[in-house]
């Protein structure tokens, strides 16, 4: 799934060539680059193609009217800003190729609104799941609603769980995953999109943030930063929705669900299991008061476990259980 369109100009036709290399190298899904080095060129292409980006050196953008296209423009810096080019973001062009694309990134999805804002149901819509009863389907009823949702719209997908078959399931690894994410954040001066867009990947239509493959990690991430995670994802992410998967409850749990537009609470039917459910909704009556978030609890029934449909990613989108979560979202009283 390409997410950026992206056009480079630049004379230095061998140094275009590099960058192309690159990219196949990497086998780089969230781009697709087109380079010109020649404006005559970049022109016949651009009545073609919408472009997301056009990143372009100083000598490149004097021979372009930046004021009429919808085109974010940027300037691929070479040996500084032309007085025409300032106040127009800009990117130094000789730098590693991983981070000239993360700055971009950076500049697109990157909206620096104020840290301590929280804007509800006016940026991305964040949801949340989780069971008192840890039911053993949860990542797989969680990542069956993104594919759902991400059919039209920019979903993303966090998993917080502890060893919860993600990697088997859907057949990936990772070099990087959340624990890498979080270390970022504790550093100083870090570019949270940045980080972002270098750690996501791409699962049929959604995107995700690899769980973290060492558990330890996730018990050492501290309210605060859990805090700052959720309000980077709803303020400036980009993305229309952002699925976070709850494993164990941290230390201010409660106090950070306002965060999200709902939380799906999964149960089963039996007098254990609602036991388990009253007390969780309890504890967050208490710690978060009445009506904080919109809770959406949901006993499933017994029929979507049965079947292969447990262990495969098609199956539970066009089985019983995505139909069931097609009916959550529909409205169906279900809970």
């Amino acid at each position: 799934m390409v997410h950026l369109k992206i056009a480079v100009l630049d004379r230095e036709q061998e140094y275009l060539e590099q960058l192309q290399a690159y990219l196949v190298r990497k086998k780089e899904c969230f781009f697709k680059v087109w380079t010109f080095w020649d404006i005559e060129l970049y022109q016949k292409a651009a009545k073609k193609e919408k472009f997301d980006v056009l990143l372009a050196t100083g000598s490149f953008l004097e021979e372009i009217d930046i004021h009429d296209t919808d085109t974010k423009i940027i300037l691929f810096r070479e040996d500084g800003i032309p007085k025409f080019a300032e106040g127009i973001p800009s990117v130094s062009k000789y730098q590693p190729a991983e981070q000239i694309f993360l700055q971009i990134s950076a500049f697109l999805w990157q909206e620096n609104l104020p840290r301590d804002e929280l804007i509800s149901g006016k940026r991305t819509e964040m949801i949340g799941i989780y069971s008192p009863i840890h039911y053993y389907n949860q990542m797989l009823f969680s990542v069956t609603m993104a594919q759902i949702l991400g059919e039209h719209q920019k979903v993303l997908y966090l998993n917080l769980q502890e060893h919860s078959g993600f990697y088997a399931v859907t057949a990936t690894e990772a070099a990087e995953d959340m624990g890498d994410l979080i270390y970022g954040m504790m550093q100083r001066e870090h570019n949270f999109s940045a980080g972002l867009h270098r750690i996501r990947r791409t699962l049929l239509n959604f995107d995700y943030i690899p769980p973290a493959v060492n558990p330890e990690h996730l018990s050492e991430i501290p309210k605060n930063l859990y805090e700052e995670l959720f309000l980077e994802l709803k303020n400036g992410s980009g993305y229309d929705v952002v699925i976070v998967d709850f494993g164990n409850i941290f230390l201010g749990f409660a106090e950070i669900l306002p965060i999200f537009e709902r939380l799906y609470c999964l149960g089963k039917e039996g007098s254990l299991n609602r036991f388990r459910r009253e007390e969780f909704m309890e504890y967050l009556k208490k710690e978060s008061g009445s009506g904080a978030v919109n809770i959406k609890n949901l006993i499933l029934p017994d029929e979507i476990l049965l079947g292969e449909e447990s262990c495969s990613l098609e199956k539970s989108l066009y089985g019983s259980l995505g139909d069931y979560i097609r009916g959550c979202m529909g409205g169906n009283d279900i809970g």
